[in-house]
């Protein structure tokens, strides 16, 4: 019995997610479902999230290039009163003058995921994270520090358009 009640359960389950997957695939009645819209939603919120992923992969690796990747053209970055760089020239400098991307800083670029907060509105959404700058000879934890970032849909990719970065507090 238990057998039975499984595949029939396995049946109508794989039913349901071809309905609902074809009409996902198709456009549905080009109205834009609820299904649609959630879906979307989770797609953008996933795509402005590896900008975060990208921003720490950049740090770990002194990838300048990575980076640069994630901004607009004309993104602004803000990491203290008075230092603020504009357009893409500007930021490659600020950051290449930053302490983790210098040769002789040998940290790897951490991020505690439950501290991602992302929010998509249309074509725009802010993303916060924090950073933690991990010593590779030590193994401690040397800085700590927040990206508080608004992000565009531009030409079909999320971007960064303004990053305001900052210190924050270790809690336990």
């Amino acid at each position: 019995m238990r057998r039975r009640s499984l595949l029939i359960g396995g049946v109508v389950g794989l039913l349901g997610l071809l309905v609902v997957g074809g009409v996902t695939a198709c456009g549905g009645s080009g109205t834009g479902s609820s299904t649609d819209f959630v879906l979307q939603r989770q797609a953008d919120k996933y795509a402005i999230g590896e900008i975060e992923r990208k921003f720490h992969e950049a740090f770990s690796k002194k990838d300048i290039d990575l980076m640069m990747s994630i901004w607009t053209p004309n993104a602004t970055l803000v990491v203290g009163p008075g230092k603020t760089a504009t357009g893409l020239a500007a930021i490659r400098k600020a950051w290449l003058a930053s302490t983790p991307f210098q040769p002789e800083t040998q940290w790897i670029s951490d991020h505690p995921a439950y501290k991602l907060v992302v929010t998509v509105h249309g074509d725009r959404g802010t993303l916060y994270f924090e950073c933690h700058f991990v010593d590779l000879k030590t193994g401690k934890v040397v800085s700590v520090t927040a990206g508080d970032a608004d992000v565009a849909r531009i030409g079909g990719r999320w971007l960064v358009t303004k990053l305001v970065g900052g210190t924050t507090e270790l809690k336990t």
